[in-house]
């Protein structure tokens, strides 16, 4: 198992890294033929919309915060990167940070879309397309700092998200969940999260 989670998690950084290189590329691109007075995040925006990264579909990028009341470190964040295989399951890389803990992941998301809005009043026509997603989260982790933990580090998370306006041809989504480590030492019980994120595709 440990084999599989180090090829995974092996291809997860390197399709990261990608990424990054893909932005800088585009940021320089842009600042070389931006006038000085064009702010900070027109460049990031243009490079993002340049770089090629929008040709590709089916992913979402979703930061993070994490409360955890039983670990040495309450409050910490993360990053969750997915690649969403169809409309109900996706594969994922993560990264959490919890004060002196931190760790990398590899996961397997399950998510059910509900149109709710089909089941308000018809006059509430702001909320026709409203769309909420539960989901469940299970993956293995590797501690790289801060746990006394030798072994894999199982992750299991349920939750919901919404989604809601438009950017590069995506849309944002927010959302909460709440779930525990196990085999992570001293950080391992309950840990809530709360989310905002971008998606493309799926």
């Amino acid at each position: 198992m440990r084999t599989v989670f180090q090829r995974s998690t092996g291809w997860g950084v390197a399709a990261a890294l990608l990424i990054l290189l893909l932005l800088l590329a585009g940021f320089k691109a842009t600042a070389q033929t931006n006038s000085p007075a064009t702010n900070a995040w027109q460049q990031f925006e243009q490079s993002v919309a340049t770089s090629g990264i929008l040709q590709a579909t089916n992913y979402s990028v979703d930061p993070y915060v994490t409360y955890a009341p039983s670990a040495p470190h309450k409050v910490g964040g993360g990053v969750l990167a997915i690649y969403n295989v169809n409309n109900y399951a996706g594969l994922a890389l993560g990264l959490d940070w919890l004060g002196q803990f931190s760790m990398v992941s590899a996961n397997l998301t399950l998510k059910m879309p509900v149109n709710v809005g089909s089941y308000l009043p018809s006059s509430w026509t702001w909320a026709t397309n409203l769309e909420v997603t539960p989901f469940v989260l299970v993956g293995t982790g590797a501690p790289f700092g801060g746990s006394s933990s030798s072994g894999v580090t199982t992750i299991e998370d349920a939750g919901a998200a919404v989604e809601f306006g438009h950017l590069w041809g995506g849309r944002f989504n927010a959302g909460a969940s709440y779930g525990q480590w196990q085999n992570a030492g001293a950080y391992s019980g309950v840990r809530y999260h709360g989310f905002i994120g971008w998606s493309h595709g799926f």
